[in-house]
């Protein structure tokens, strides 16, 4: 963070400071590089010169230490004429800033903000229930404990889906290709009116704007999460025992979970003459 703009190197630790462009030489070569060059720890870069160029240039040895050391340094005549001082500036990210000291640029430098996924939208929208989001969140990562995962663990599980039997489970076949699932997803989609793609990643990418009416949008990312959750939960539940929901029970249960969601969010909806809440466009489609 703090780089020295090296001048006659009469300030400057040769092994220490910031002063090439490949950082401090003793991070670069390790702690036998004094012992290794001959330049005490506690030179200056001035001390590393002669009345020609660099120590180490008239150096015969071949250690592999000392021919990356050469490689880093700069032009030793600049150093040698140079009667400017070694001065220190702040520079917290490579190629920015202006050299001067300033709290956010050490706060942004010390916590680097993580790219955002291309699925966050559909998984941390404003609205979501947090059980519904969770799931959905491990979806995205691909980190249901799904039965291809398990099997590459070297786990002695069957392959098949547990919900239609008919081909190997995976995260993507679960969420939609598998027939049992297909059959809940198309349901909500088909009366929404609305046509998403083929594949989970597909749909997580589209889910990121899917429709231009933010009522539809915010209902089909609830139902998504809604889906995912319960359809998961069923897959556990045979498992585990012998019960078994149909498709039009999952379907049952999704349009009860998301009309709880959507009074408390019909009611804070600041709405302009003509226009619907989310809660009658959901009545509209589904009731």
């Amino acid at each position: 963070m703090v780089h020295c703009q090296l001048g006659s190197g009469i300030t400057a630790s040769f092994w220490h400071d910031n002063w090439t462009s490949f950082g401090p030489l003793i991070e670069l070569v390790g702690d036998r590089g004094p012992q290794i060059t001959g330049i005490h720890i506690d030179a200056v870069v001035s001390e590393a010169l002669n009345g020609d160029g660099w120590r180490l240039d008239s150096m015969r040895s071949r250690s592999p230490t000392i021919t990356l050391l050469r490689a880093c340094l700069p032009n030793a005549q600049e150093v040698i004429n140079s009667e400017v001082d070694d001065t220190f500036v702040w520079i917290p990210e490579p190629g920015r800033g202006d050299g001067s000291f300033s709290a956010s640029s050490t706060w942004r430098a010390l916590h680097h903000y993580p790219t955002v996924v291309y699925w966050h939208k559909a998984v941390w929208f404003t609205g979501r229930v947090p059980k519904h989001a969770f799931i959905s969140w491990l979806a995205a990562r691909d980190r249901l404990t799904t039965r291809d995962r398990m099997l590459s663990w070297g786990l002695t599980v069957p392959a098949n889906c547990v919900l239609c039997a008919s081909h190997s489970e995976s995260r993507d076949h679960l969420f939609f290709d598998c027939t049992y699932s297909t059959q809940v997803w198309t349901f909500f989609v088909n009366r929404l009116h609305i046509s998403p793609p083929q594949g989970f990643e597909a749909i997580l990418r589209w889910l990121t704007a899917p429709s231009r009416d933010a009522n539809v949008t915010l209902l089909v990312r609830l139902i998504f999460q809604a889906v995912l959750y319960l359809l998961w939960k069923e897959r556990n539940g045979r498992v585990h025992s012998s019960v078994e929901k149909s498709p039009g029970a999952i379907i049952s249960e999704v349009k009860h979970l998301i009309r709880l969601r959507l009074d408390p969010i019909a009611r804070r909806q600041v709405l302009a003459p003509g226009e619907f809440s989310v809660l009658a466009v959901w009545l509209q489609s589904f009731d």
